[in-house]
């Protein structure tokens, strides 16, 4: 049995990691998709696909996870939504059930036929990925709200001089 849970991961948090842990004590495997892995250097999606690999991978390997039971891979958004489920079963690995709190993506999911499970979440407040972003750009604690791997990985990166350049930055090249 494989489950999958899928995020942009801007940056990876314990909530996130708590539920990759809730997953593999209910599954065999599991598959950990970063979506939106073409955006990066805005002020939604910060951090580059590779760089949020290696976060997860990191945190993963910290937390004494079994690597050989995790799956990380990067994939990009698919727009046209009629097709995304297809798209996720050609992309990915074979996948058993989908962990989801998005009710949209719960809907589109279960059209197409595949099941998904409504995961028990920490405290969404304060595992919030926008409010991590924003903690790290004023200099509030950030670091009690991520796995350390995140941290070292973060503060190496100089993560929050480019988040503070990018929200500043009157440059929007894309929305989506």
């Amino acid at each position: 049995m494989r489950g999958l849970m899928m995020g942009r991961f801007q940056p990876f948090h314990l909530g996130h990691l708590e539920l990759a842990k809730q997953i593999l004590d209910q599954c065999d495997e599991v598959i950990i998709a970063i979506t939106s892995a073409q955006f990066n250097y805005l002020e939604k999606d910060p951090f580059t696909a590779g760089e949020r690999i290696e976060m997860i991978h990191n945190s993963l390997k910290e937390t004494n996870l079994d690597l050989k039971k995790c799956f990380v891979i990067s994939i990009e958004n698919q727009f046209n939504i009629a097709t995304w489920s297809s798209y996720l079963k050609s992309a990915l690995p074979h996948f058993d059930k989908v962990y989801s709190g998005n009710d949209y993506v719960s809907m589109l999911l279960a059209d197409s036929g595949i099941p998904v499970v409504k995961p028990e979440f920490l405290d969404r407040n304060q595992y919030n990925a926008t409010k991590i972003r924003s903690m790290i750009i004023s200099g509030e604690n950030w670091k009690d709200s991520v796995p350390n791997a995140v941290h070292e990985f973060l503060t190496k990166i100089d993560a929050k001089n480019r988040l503070s350049v990018i929200s500043k930055s009157d440059t929007n090249p894309t929305k989506h």
